[in-house]
């Protein structure tokens, strides 16, 4: 069965770039003739600095000369924004976009080793970073051959590094080169302007290709659903890192689409995040489930709670899944806000589905919401991939639409293993469509643990091991079964003030057993002060896993359940 998104289909430009789309285009620019006090803006929460449309236009319009005739940046040539948050990393990003080249994105939390590794797999030629990652910025590009002058801060000053501002200076007294355009011959499905890495949880990184036609589609789909009162200015609060998709997206290209607002939190603390919600007046906050966790739980919420039960409309999510139990607790504490839930990957540009403002409602939270425009979807079997199932089966969900990447970046076995002929992207996530069109996501594929042939989902038991009073976080992963192949084992973080104790262990391990059928149930638990995650909040289980296999590690308080073998 194919599911076809229920929305009107939308007419996404072929021909243009997205500096076209953003800045010159008259039939999609939002920015293009408004008065300058009309223009929506990039904010930095702390500084409060700004920079409106039209500065970030000037600005970029002078790095773009100056990278091109000082720099000899080309077309096709990836520059790597290496960067926390700030409002100059969208200037830069609209600057190499001007001059053809390709924007990538990479954790600032990098050590040189895997920002070396970052740089080779996406052929980089340039770097930007901020004065205090400049060590590992400087031991990773030498490591692959990028040369010291090629080197720039985004913000800041170093007496051996020229800054982009000192760019801008000398891009004043350039003629400015003309913006790039679509090749003759080509469309802007085909041409690469975005490198975001991939963050599959097996495998080493993997460089997503995002063409201009992917970037605009997905904002113009977004905007189909976008809520936003009459005379009010679209805002956003760019809490999630720049250079994961959903920054990419929502924080760096959608704010200029929309003519709107974006607040840049440089680093994430609790009561600055706060603090800019009230300043700001965000009504729809995207938040990683960490983030979901400490306003439910963290008592520093609570004296902001009459700014933001008047202020905040709805909370977003996606990157991760998140717990029933933590939606409830949020929908207990504010009751009169909405929730929205999307789901997708870097491959699909972020949203493959999301909730319509007809679904906007708690009761719709643990799904991944509904296909968005020009999407198509299917779900394939586990056990025979040409089958196709319909409505609550359980298997593989594969997408098509202009959202979905053009490949990886120099790497045809896995583009060829993920994106099939008839483009589709194979996600590698294992749930259904339900007969209302909404996702349901269990878990991953390759994660997937298999007793005695039986498919168990860790994050099933995780959401029921999360809704135990005891149990503050927790990560589920198969370990070897002389058996049954497999068995389920749990790590654990327990609730402050709760200490660790094989009585404790065997009190989780009866509760799963009173809750799931015998071969889901856990074998083992062990205590951890903490689970490995992402900045975004995705478990990192392949961390965990590997730990777990270390013969000479020292393990936590652990208990084991010996009285029963996984019976089908």
């Amino acid at each position: 069965m194919l599911w076809k998104s229920p929305h009107p289909d939308l007419d996404i430009s072929t021909n243009l770039t997205t500096w076209e789309w953003a800045f010159e285009s008259s039939e999609h620019s939002q920015v293009l003739g408004q008065p300058k006090e009309n223009l929506g803006s990039y904010i930095d929460a702390v500084t409060k600095e700004r920079l409106d449309h039209a500065d970030v236009k000037l600005k970029a319009t002078q790095l773009s000369a100056a990278l091109v005739q000082e720099y000899g940046l080309n077309p096709e040539d990836t520059v790597s924004l290496f960067s926390t948050n700030t409002i100059w990393y969208p200037v830069a990003m609209w600057a190499v976009i001007r001059a053809g080249g390709r924007v990538n994105g990479a954790s600032p939390a990098y050590n040189a080793e895997e920002m070396s590794y970052a740089l080779k797999t996406a052929s980089t030629k340039f770097l930007m970073t901020l004065p205090n990652s400049l060590d590992v910025a400087v031991e990773a590009c030498k490591a692959v051959g990028i040369p010291k002058r090629h080197i720039f801060l985004l913000e800041g000053q170093h007496k051996d590094f020229r800054s982009i501002q000192d760019l801008m200076e000398v891009g004043k007294w350039c003629t400015p080169n003309p913006p790039h355009r679509i090749p003759a011959g080509k469309t802007n499905k085909e041409v690469c302007g975005f490198l975001n890495f991939s963050s599959g949880t097996t495998g080493l990184p993997k460089a997503v290709m995002l063409s201009h036609h992917n970037i605009m589609a997905q904002c113009h789909q977004l905007r189909q659903l976008q809520v936003v009162p009459p005379g009010d200015r679209y805002t956003i609060l760019a809490v999630m890192p720049l250079f994961h998709i959903t920054g990419l997206v929502r924080f760096c290209n959608y704010p200029v689409f929309m003519n709107g607002d974006c607040v840049m939190l440089p680093s994430f603390k609790m009561e600055s995040m706060l603090d800019a919600i009230v300043e700001y007046k965000i009504p729809e906050l995207i938040l990683v489930p960490p983030i979901l966790i400490r306003i439910v739980r963290d008592p520093v919420v609570e004296k902001y709670m009459p700014d933001l039960c008047r202020i905040v409309k709805r909370w977003s999510s996606g990157s991760a899944p998140i717990a029933p139990e933590i939606i409830e607790l949020l929908r207990k504490k504010f009751p009169h806000t909405g929730f929205r839930q999307g789901y997708g990957a870097t491959e699909s540009t972020a949203c493959i589905a999301c909730h319509p403002p007809s679904h906007f409602d708690y009761k719709y939270a643990t799904s991944g919401g509904i296909l968005c425009a020009n999407t198509v979807a299917k779900v394939l079997s586990l056990e025979d991939p040409l089958k196709e199932l319909g409505p609550g089966q359980t298997g593989e969900i594969c997408a098509k639409g202009p959202q979905i990447a053009m490949g990886y970046l120099d790497n045809p076995t896995s583009t060829a293993e993920t994106f099939d002929e008839d483009g589709f992207f194979h996600t590698g996530d294992v749930g259904n469509i339900d007969s209302e069109g909404l996702f349901h996501i269990e878990d991953r594929i390759k994660e997937m643990i298999k007793v005695k042939g039986q498919q168990v989902a860790p994050a099933e038991l995780e959401d029921l091991l999360l809704g135990h009073e005891l149990v503050e976080d927790c990560a589920v992963l198969g370990i070897q079964d002389a058996y049954a192949g497999e068995r389920p084992k749990s790590y654990v973080v327990l609730k402050s003030g709760v200490q660790p104790s094989k009585e404790v262990a065997a009190r989780l391990l009866k509760f799963v057993k009173e809750k799931k059928v015998r071969y889901k149930w856990i074998v083992e638990i062990e205590f951890t002060d903490a689970v490995p995650k992402s900045p975004t909040g995705k478990l990192l289980r392949r961390i965990l896993k590997a730990r777990d296999r270390e013969e000479d590690r020292v393990r936590g308080v652990w208990a084991r359940d010996e009285g029963e073998r996984a019976r089908l």
